[in-house]
This record gives C-alpha cells, sequence and structure tokens, in this order.
C-alpha cells in the first residue's frame, strides 16, 4: 500500500492540472466563450441576444422567456458565470439578468450558438454586435 501511495498522489495532481489547463482554455473547435472577452452586445427580440466575442466571434444567446422585453440598446448587461470560471459553453454557465429602467431581469438561457461567418455577415447592421 505504501508504495501504491506515490502513484495515486502523482495521477491526482495530474488529473487535476489537466482539468484546470482545460479550464483555462476552450479547445479548438468548441462553442465556448469567456465572459472576460464580450466585448459587445445586442437585443434582436424579447428572447434573442447578440453577444460579440474578442472583435470577431458572435454568440446568438436564446432564451426561455421573453426576459428582454422592453430592453434597449444601452441596458447593460449582467453576466455572471457559475462554477468559477468564466468559460461559457452551455447554457448552465451562464447566469444573464438585464439591468432596465426597472431594475434587474433575470434570464434563463435556452441555447447558445456561435454563428459561422457567413451567418454574422447576413445579420443586419443594427444588430451586429
Amino acid at each position: 500500500m505504501n508504495r501504491l501511495l506515490p502513484l495515486i498522489l502523482a495521477a491526482a495532481a495530474l488529473t487535476a492540472g489537466a482539468s484546470q489547463a482545460l479550464a483555462q482554455d476552450p479547445a479548438p473547435g468548441r462553442q465556448c466563450f469567456r465572459v472576460s472577452q464580450m466585448d459587445g452586445h445586442r437585443v434582436a427580440d424579447p428572447k434573442t441576444l447578440y453577444v460579440g466575442v474578442r472583435n470577431k466571434d458572435v454568440f446568438r444567446i436564446d432564451m426561455h422567456g421573453a426576459c428582454l422585453a422592453g430592453a434597449d440598446i444601452g441596458d447593460p448587461l449582467v453576466v455572471e458565470t457559475v462554477g468559477g470560471s468564466d468559460l461559457v459553453c452551455k447554457p448552465i454557465d451562464l447566469d444573464l439578468k438585464v439591468a432596465g429602467t426597472i431594475g434587474l431581469s433575470p434570464c434563463i438561457v435556452k441555447s447558445i450558438t456561435k454563428l459561422t461567418p457567413p451567418q454574422i455577415a447576413s445579420l443586419p447592421r443594427k444588430l451586429k454586435p
């Protein structure tokens, strides 16, 4: 048993290091973004938000309800992540609220979709973040 303990500790350290590395940078091809890299947003309708990331990527965020109803282009977003990382890959990773004239309006995120370059190009100018 004493001989196995160093191996078990080494394996645990490697696993922890790999998990931390994965949490730091999204893998190529993954449809993730970092909240810290968001640089703009546009409300398309009461259930749809477009978010710009790093001045090149655009993500469409669809809500379960009409939490964006009445939101104005100047209304700030209150964005928090779940789990201690600012990496967003799934709807559950994002806690989103809109700060409007009546206070905070919470949103339940239904889906997050990274748009392709042709989809971004086809967005109307007023919806491009």
